[in-house]
Formats: C-alpha cells, structure tokens, sequence
C-alpha cells in the first residue's frame, strides 16, 4: 500500500483476515496505519517473508515484536522514517528473526547503539545490511556490531550518513 493516507487499521485488519497467504507487504506513507494492523498482519500473514515501512508514523515497536514472534519466515526488513521505531522494536524483531533474515533495511530511525550490537550477534543469517540516516549510533555501536561474530554471511553492506563511522572503526572492522 502506497500513499493510501485513507485507509487506516481498519481496512489493514481486513487484508490480514482475508490474505493468509501474504509474503511481501509494502507500507509507505500510510499515516493511519498503527501498531494495531500490523499485529493483525503478524496474527494471521505466517508466510510473510518480505516487509518494508516507510513514512508510517504510528508504527513502532510493539508491531515489529509481533511480526518478530508471529512471522517466522521473514527474510527481509526495511524500515524507513518511523520516529515510532527504536531499539525495542529492533532488537526484538532481529533477535526473534535471526534464523531467517537476510536483508535488513534500516533508515532514518532513532535507534542507538544497543540495536547495532544485536545486529552484530543476532544477524547470523544476514547477506544484505543498509544502515542510512541513524543519528544516534557511535563508534562504539559500530565496533561492537562488527565484531560481536554475528555477521559472518554478510556479502553486501552499504552505510550513508551515519555519524559514528569513521576511519579508525573501519580499520578494527
């Protein structure tokens, strides 16, 4: 669903009762969806494998632990401008996900460190990793994310705009 700022929760909910096969769901500027539909889409969509939000300002975390919990074939993320979205959400979802997950999106978003370091032991599975426009990680997050073992699969990753990257971590890393 894209640029639908008409349709909300409700017509959400209904797409998760109607559609038990689902694998790819896309949601990007959907101002009404909340936590509430994507649990519904986590409750009643086990075959989801591919999920990108984008520009969603009611979805947060408590949507991504219920996707992290209830969508255990999820192999792609992308999670893009939801001020919602943190660490819990994060973390969560990574670390329920791990078996699975391949890429991971993660732009825009007011997550710290802490969700750096899960990725780093939980990414076990990851190929693919996209870190763009996080303001709140440091030197510090990165360096722990890289060497924590977890990302021993990674064939692409691509960083923009990430204040904590600088040339003395690329060298640890």
């Amino acid at each position: 669903m894209w640029n639908v700022p008409r349709v909300g929760d409700e017509g959400l909910c209904e797409v998760a009762k109607e559609c038990h096969l689902l694998e790819k769901l896309d949601l990007c500027q959907c101002p009404h969806l909340s936590n509430k539909g994507l649990i519904a889409i986590a409750a009643n969509c086990p075959n989801l494998t591919a999920l990108s939000i984008q520009s969603c300002p009611k979805i947060g975390n408590e949507g991504l632990q219920a996707i992290g919990k209830l969508c255990p074939k999820l192999q792609s993320i992308s999670i893009k401008d939801c001020p919602l979205v943190g660490d819990h959400g994060v973390s969560s979802l990574l670390s329920s996900a791990s078996s699975v997950l391949s890429k991971v999106k993660l732009q825009g978003l007011s997550i710290t460190d802490f969700s750096l370091a899960v990725i780093g032991h939980y990414g076990k599975s990851v190929t693919n990793l996209m870190l763009s426009g996080l303001q709140n990680v440091s030197e510090k997050g990165f360096w722990v994310m890289g060497n924590a073992q977890g990302l021993q699969k990674l064939v692409s990753f691509t960083i923009a705009s990430c204040w904590g990257v600088t040339d003395v971590l690329l060298r640890f890393w």
